[in-house]
């Protein structure tokens, strides 16, 4: 991922910023933790593997694999997409936007709804997860 997003470690170093803890649990936000060593993003990647039953999101490793599999893994990897957009977008919420953290529901029905409307990316005759 890119070093220079704008999580609150890099804007740190652009000007001051008096908190540079993660919105969603108050550890050190770097652009790794945001999307896999938080407890939220931990625990959204836990309810992605155990519904699609492919074990995903340890770290971009884990999720680029997929990529590479000839658009073998399309659900999973339309899903993974739409948890890291969804996950970085709500970040920016509640840093920009000083929307509420309101737990985990809030994550996930915003995944759930970008996936409605994603669903035209995967063909009919590819829907396999493994």
């Amino acid at each position: 991922m890119n070093n220079r997003a704008l999580t609150r470690d890099n804007l740190a170093k652009r000007k001051k910023v008096e908190d540079d803890t993660c919105l969603f649990c108050s550890e050190k936000e770097t652009i790794h933790h945001v999307f896999f060593d938080c407890v939220v993003a931990r625990k959204c990647w836990k309810v992605v593997s155990d519904s699609l039953g492919v074990q995903i999101g340890a770290d971009l490793t884990n999720i680029g694999t997929l990529w590479l599999s000839n658009k073998k893994h399309c659900v999973s990897n339309i899903v993974s997409s739409a948890v890291i957009w969804v996950v970085w977008k709500l970040r920016n919420d509640l840093c920009f936007q000083r929307i509420g953290w309101k737990g985990m529901e809030m994550l996930l029905c915003r995944i759930a709804s970008l996936l409605l409307n994603w669903m035209v990316l995967c063909p009919e005759d590819n829907n396999t997860t493994e």
